[in-house]
């Protein structure tokens, strides 16, 4: 259950910390040559993302796709959803809400399931 809590945590913030470091991320080809800035949240985000790959390797080698790949992706979307509200201040339309709800209802189904 603790490897499935920073699985969660790390895969929505490495993807809000892509999000952060996207403004000044830059991929350009020079002289026939690639030129790549990759700013410290992007590269924050990559870390982040490349650990909860490491766990979730190791979560569903130990536990059931069924109830695991609906529970993991649930929870990661609200985690995402809230935090690019919160960290972001991007706005949470009534059918994200909506969305919310009807992913914690899941969640919950499935749990009990």
């Amino acid at each position: 259950m603790i490897l499935f809590l920073i699985y969660v945590i790390l895969s929505s913030s490495g993807i809000i910390l892509f999000k952060l470091g996207s403004s000044d991320l830059s991929i350009k080809i020079i002289n026939n040559q690639l030129n790549m800035n990759f700013p410290g949240l992007s590269i924050l985000g990559l870390l982040c993302y490349l650990g909860s790959f490491v766990l979730w390797m190791i979560i569903i080698s130990k536990s059931d796709v069924s109830f695991i790949v609906p529970l993991g992706l649930g929870i990661t979307n609200v985690l995402i959803l809230v935090g690019s509200s919160v960290v972001l201040k991007e706005e949470i339309s009534l059918y994200g809400i909506i969305g919310i709800v009807l992913i914690l209802a899941g969640t919950l189904l499935i749990n009990k399931g």
